[in-house]
């Protein structure tokens, strides 16, 4: 598939990272500090962990995630986060536009299989794609054009570890 950044793409797979990597980064994302974030609009979003550092580019995760969803676009990340959610007061459907953001990559680290626990898409005003969240299962999709939003609110869903990566045009 072909994409740049005014497609609207959704993509996703199963079974992203071995199992050594998968339960590394669970053992990581369930010890690291979080601090809680708080949208201008005064919704609270979750608990987040930065991951700084110019050494993105050498990430052996950046360069999975390059080969495998956008080998042929020269993107770099703007941020990686590890994120922590359990939402269940509303759906806080976004765009990511800041920071001239064009693709995000999603990896479901850890929580329970229940479909709520996933990420849903909106075309126009309604819900037209919703992907359960099941442990190590990769999304990729331009958060710029595509309204989307975790679904906890929705029904039955736990805690959810996610790692967030937010993408740009690397001109």
């Amino acid at each position: 598939m072909q994409h740049n950044k005014n497609t609207e793409f959704v993509m996703y797979v199963d079974n992203f990272l071995d199992d050594k990597t998968l339960k590394d980064l669970q053992h990581t994302f369930v010890n690291i500090k979080y601090e809680d974030v708080v949208m201008d609009s005064g919704h609270y979003y979750g608990k987040r962990h930065t991951f700084h550092g110019e050494h993105h580019k050498d990430d052996p995760l950046v360069k999975l995630t390059k080969q495998f969803f956008y080998p042929h676009r020269n993107l770099k990340p703007i941020s990686i986060h590890a994120h922590m959610r359990n939402n269940e007061k509303e759906p806080l459907f976004h765009k990511d536009t800041e920071n001239d953001c064009v693709a995000n990559f999603l990896l479901f680290i850890k929580g329970e299989p229940l479909l709520n626990n996933g990420t849903g898409f909106m075309k126009g005003n309604s819900l037209s794609a919703h992907i359960g969240f099941v442990e190590n299962r990769a999304l990729f999709f331009n958060g710029s054009k595509i309204m989307h939003s975790d679904l906890q609110s929705f029904g039955d869903s736990s805690p959810r570890y996610t790692l967030n990566m937010f993408l740009k045009e690397d001109e």
